[in-house]
């Protein structure tokens, strides 16, 4: 049943406010971001985060628009945002704000864009990494371009969301239904074809910069009938739990309370995150990533939020020497399964992943608050070769799906237990 509340129409988890090139830090600069909600709406506020960054920062403009080519924006569809009445807000380090509400009409499929003005002199941004959209900046020191409509004066490409952390939208709505995870949920390689088959990787194809899991979950139940809010809560790099290293430095066990359950309007979260402790020079342990699943699941339980856990797909190879868990590695250099060495003696980290397998399908689907389980292994494991990805749904690693493998794995996700019956 729908009722009016907010819900999350599209979010980007904070990942870190890093010196980079790309995020060196600037003065008097204004940025375009572009993103596609996953669901329609006529009324929304705008999100900024300045979680990881290290000094205040001051939005001096910010706009919120339909997008046309980017950087080009409808300017008959474009609202100035204010905080709290004013033009400009400052942002302190730690803390988020929320714009107030706007009006602006767009039907779900249309891709937004926020034009944000940073003032003065700042540090390097709070930022997440956009994958496969290209964003737009101008040059440090050309001031307030919040109003150029063409983007003429956005010559600078980046692949950064800065600052902007999320778009709600208000009226009749189910809720919101987040997936948290790491790259394999934040959709890196979802831009690939599946012209190619692993071990040669695919290609990006211009254009295809809405083929993560929450997009395509989104058009799932849009075409369902459901009125339910998607939210992207995945980050790259990012672990299960604190005994590994996570990219943003807060794993799973950590983040889920900020990210995931105090988004508007969460009413169930598939959690599908285990896959880099296993894997690399981590070489985690099963039982590590099931202590820290069943953490994240109490945490949800005790707000009232519905859980659906994932499984996890190849693949986990451990390549530390020193680990109990190193061993056989496939070699990339012939067919698409080249170097298997199933049915044994597998990769040891390999058998640490179906021990979680297990585990979820058997403990964890018992404990408070699951609801289900999202079979991602079996959506996406080739069935005669278990460590390895269906070949053609592979981007070309053995680990990140292709923009078809993400369309195959969000089928996987039972769309009739995210609300209760």
């Amino acid at each position: 049943m729908s009722a009016n509340l907010w819900v999350v129409a599209w979010g980007a988890s904070p990942e870190n406010a890093a010196a980079t090139a790309a995020n060196p830090g600037g003065a008097e600069q204004t940025f375009r971001s572009f993103f596609y909600p996953t669901v329609s709406g006529t009324k929304e506020r705008i999100r900024f985060s300045n979680y990881f960054g290290t000094a205040p920062v001051t939005i001096g403009a910010a706009r919120l628009a339909i997008a046309t080519t980017p950087p080009a924006i409808d300017t008959a569809n474009d609202v100035p945002l204010s905080f709290s009445g004013n033009d400009s807000v400052t942002i302190n380090p730690g803390t988020e704000v929320a714009s107030d509400p706007v009006s602006l009409t767009y039907q779900f499929g249309q891709k937004m864009a926020v034009t944000t003005y940073v003032k003065g002199t700042f540090a390097p941004l709070n930022q997440h990494d956009s994958q496969v959209i290209t964003n737009y900046g101008s040059p440090v020191n050309t001031g307030n371009a919040t109003t150029d409509g063409a983007g003429l004066s956005l010559i600078d490409a980046n692949t950064e969301w800065f600052l902007l952390s999320g778009m709600d939208v208000y009226g009749e709505y189910q809720g919101t239904v987040a997936i948290f995870g790491s790259s394999t949920i934040d959709g890196h390689n979802s831009d690939f074809g599946d012209a190619n088959a692993y071990p040669v990787t695919n290609v990006a194809i211009p254009g295809q910069d809405d083929d993560r899991i929450s997009d395509f979950l989104a058009r799932t139940l849009n075409a369902s009938g459901f009125h339910l809010g998607v939210l992207n809560a995945g980050i790259l790099g990012e672990v299960a739990g604190p005994t590994s290293s996570s990219a943003s430095g807060s794993p799973g066990v950590d983040r889920i309370g900020r990210d995931v359950l105090h988004q508007p309007g969460i009413k169930t979260v598939v959690i599908d995150l285990g896959q880099v402790d296993l894997r690399l020079d981590a070489c985690g342990e099963a039982t590590e990533v099931e202590a820290s699943l069943q953490n994240m699941v109490a945490q949800a339980n005790a707000v009232g939020v519905r859980v659906i856990l994932g499984t996890i797909a190849p693949a986990s190879y451990c390549i530390a020497s020193s680990s109990p868990n190193y061993g056989p590695n496939p070699v990339n250099d012939g067919g698409p399964f080249a170097g298997d060495i199933n049915p044994g003696p597998r990769n040891p980290e390999n058998v640490q992943r179906q021990l979680v397998n297990t585990w979820i399908k058997t403990t964890g689907l018992t404990l408070p608050g699951v609801v289900g389980i999202a079979d991602f292994e079996a959506a996406l494991a080739s069935p005669d070769h278990p460590d390895f990805l269906i070949p053609n749904l592979n981007s070309g690693d053995n680990f990140h799906p292709n923009g078809v493998g993400y369309q195959v794995k969000s089928q996987a996700i039972p769309i009739n237990s995210v609300l209760p019956n």
